[in-house]
């Protein structure tokens, strides 16, 4: 990978068509959309989380950047790996259709990375749940996986670029919550993994009795950075978010550490 590869490389919209949660059409590149409306009984209430989650998958798919620097404090394992998609993770959560992660890079950005050094970039996306209605949890991740020279880099021009184009007002929004946050759960090496809240607003209606769903709640995202990928997990729990409990980073830290063994895999 070349040493000069400044730039964001973003995800683009998905077809604008309702696929599983009910999930809404994207807004343009760079901008996250509202979240879909609540409504329609407790059982629904994982839908609609589950719906926001995708859109917030969406938005920060737009801020995966490469850039290139020989500083790097990330110490290399001198392997390469490669991003999948497995049918389960965690132990249980399963993939679900194709449509429900949001979009992945387009073939545009692609060649964009390869023209600047990246030897045949591969983008990989996929969304995960593990139960259903209120007790619905998901992960939505993406990825890319290549040579990247300062990883430490690339997370945190992510987690900038979030917060100076993150929403929030009487429509419904995004904002981050105070700063990302560093954490190496256990067995967790030759990388770096930064955590942050997402809150998200439902622009005064989300918090109807029969949805289930606050008018705002916050959702943890954590990205992780090595030499050879980097890569985002969005985390939503229905049945934490409609009683009002916190969700721990720490926690999600160590299902994304998980995560990252049960998706990355070694080139021989």
């Amino acid at each position: 990978m070349s040493h000069n590869q400044p730039g964001p490389y973003g995800a683009q919209p998905p077809q604008q068509q309702p696929g599983p949660y009910g999930q809404q059409p994207q807004a343009p590149y760079g901008q996250p959309p509202a979240p879909p409306r609540g409504g329609g009984g407790r059982k629904k209430t994982g839908l609609v989380i589950g719906a926001v989650v995708v859109v917030a998958a969406a938005a920060v798919g737009g801020y995966l950047l490469f850039a290139g620097d020989d500083s790097s404090s990330v110490a290399d394992d001198g392997k390469t790996y490669k991003l999948t998609a497995p049918a389960t993770v965690l132990g249980g959560y399963k993939k679900l259709d194709a449509s429900a992660g949001g979009g992945g890079m387009s073939s545009g950005d692609l060649k964009d990375l390869e023209k600047r050094g990246v030897s045949d970039p591969k983008d990989v996306h996929a969304a995960y749940q593990h139960g259903e209605g209120a007790t619905m949890k998901t992960f939505n991740y993406l990825g890319v996986y290549g040579e990247v020279d300062d990883p430490e880099k690339v997370v945190d021009a992510m987690f900038a670029e979030m917060e100076k184009n993150s929403l929030n007002g009487s429509d419904g929004g995004m904002k981050l919550i105070g700063s990302p946050k560093e954490f190496t759960p256990d067995g967790f090496a030759h990388g770096v993994m930064k955590c942050q809240m997402g809150e998200f607003s439902m622009g005064g209606e989300g918090g109807a009795e029969d949805s289930g769903v606050p008018d705002s709640f916050q959702t943890p995202m954590c990205a992780w950075g090595d030499h050879s990928t980097v890569a985002y997990a969005v985390f939503s729990d229905a049945g934490a978010t409609g009683s009002g409990k916190d969700i721990a980073l720490s926690d999600v830290a160590a299902q994304v550490a998980e995560l990252r063994d049960d998706v990355r895999v070694e080139v021989k």
